[in-house]
Order: structure tokens, then sequence, then C-alpha cells
């Protein structure tokens, strides 16, 4: 598949996911914000900020699933929503932030969650150590019924309030496909685990600036604000 028709794929079903949120942004909402509900029979049970993430999760694994037809896929190794269509493999994480802990330009990503930088290595600036980003997922799956198939990667940004947990912001960020790193180059910032010379992170972030404008496909942004 040529790198072209990859990138008119990701705006495509970009433009998808990006309309059923936007549809169902209330949904999105009241759903993000249900736990609210019972917070006071869950807060004492060793609830942590990232739980917020796990039920968010949830929340958007049953907006798509309502509203495509789209077949989940039980891979061991994708991110949390893995979907198969006819002519793309669909991997959707929700990454929820503090509103006062955000970075707008960047998502912090682990292995299971993109394509893209196969085998990177790169050095810290700030402590000089070398180390190698390895993606986890194929930039191509070889599907037995579907034929060679690629692989897309979207994060929903989700940002809350820092007393109330309520929803403040949504935000749609797709990350090309790793057959495409030679046209967008290093996407890398370090991330949050420590590193260790020599030896692959377990996470990265992407910094979005870097491939938001697309170079192939033009017409849209690989990120847009959908809520509020």
């Amino acid at each position: 598949m040529q790198q072209k028709e990859i990138e008119e794929l990701e705006k495509s079903y970009f433009n998808e996911i990006r309309n059923i949120l936007i549809k169902n942004i209330q949904e999105l909402e009241d759903g993000f914000n249900s736990k609210e509900n019972i917070k006071r029979d869950y807060s004492n049970l060793g609830y942590k900020e990232n739980d917020v993430e796990k039920g968010a999760e949830r929340v958007l694994q049953s907006i798509i699933s309502k509203n495509t037809n789209w077949q989940v896929n039980s891979a061991p190794i994708s991110s949390d929503l893995f979907f198969e269509t006819k002519d793309a493999m669909i991997n959707i994480d929700a990454k929820t932030y503090k509103e006062m802990h955000q970075e707008p330009n960047k998502i912090n990503v682990g292995a299971n969650q993109i394509s893209y930088g196969q085998h990177l290595p790169m050095t810290s600036n700030r402590t000089n150590t070398k180390y190698t980003w390895k993606a986890a997922l194929r930039t191509i799956y070889h599907h037995q019924v579907c034929g060679e198939i690629p692989c897309l990667t979207f994060f929903v940004k989700l940002v809350y309030d820092n007393n109330t947990k309520l929803l403040k912001k949504a935000e749609l960020v797709n990350v090309p496909n790793g057959e495409l790193e030679d046209v967008y180059c290093n996407l890398f910032s370090r991330g949050k685990s420590t590193l260790v010379a020599g030896k692959p992170v377990r996470d990265i972030r992407v910094v979005i600036s870097k491939f938001e404008t697309p170079k192939l496909a033009n017409g849209w942004k690989r990120k847009e604000q959908i809520y509020p």
C-alpha cells in the first residue's frame, strides 16, 4: 500500500470517528462524569487518578460500538480499543489529564498503542543516555480474510477539572502509521519511564506539532478539539 493511500485512510477514519463523537458528545460528557455519581462509595478503596482512564475507555467503547459495524478484535497486543474493518485495523486509546497537568502539544504513548518507530535509536539531551524506542504494533497486518491492511492509531484526549473531576475538554488525535516514518521523521520526546542505556523504553511522548498538518492528504488536521 502506498504512503498516500495510508494517509487517505487515516483521514477517512479520523473524520468518521470525529463525527461519531461530536454527534454523541452529550453521551461522552455524561459517561465521563458519571463516576462522580457514586464517588463516595469508591473514593476510599485505593482509587487513583489514572483510574479515570479506565472508565473513559468504557464510554468510548460503548459509543464507537453502537455507531459503527466495526468488529472488535481480540488480539493481545493492541490499544485498549481495537477494531477491524475491511480495510484497516483501528486502535483507539483514551488519554486522561488533570487540567493542571495536561501537555497541549504532547501525548505519552506506550509501545502497544502506535506503529510509528519500529526501531528508532535516540539520545537524551539531558543525560546523554542512548536508548531505543520500538513500537509493538505492526504497520501492516496480514489479515486472513481482508489481506494486507494498515494499522491506524487514534487518541481521545480528555482533560478534566482539577477539583471536580468533570470533563473540561476533549480532542481527537491521529498518530501517523509507521510506514510514513520517512515522511514525518522523528516525532518523539522523552516519556515518563526511566531510561536504561541501550534498552527499549516502555513509553514515549509524541509531539503533535510535528505531524498535526498532514503532508500527503490535504483538507484535514490530525488533531481537532471536539468538546466543548
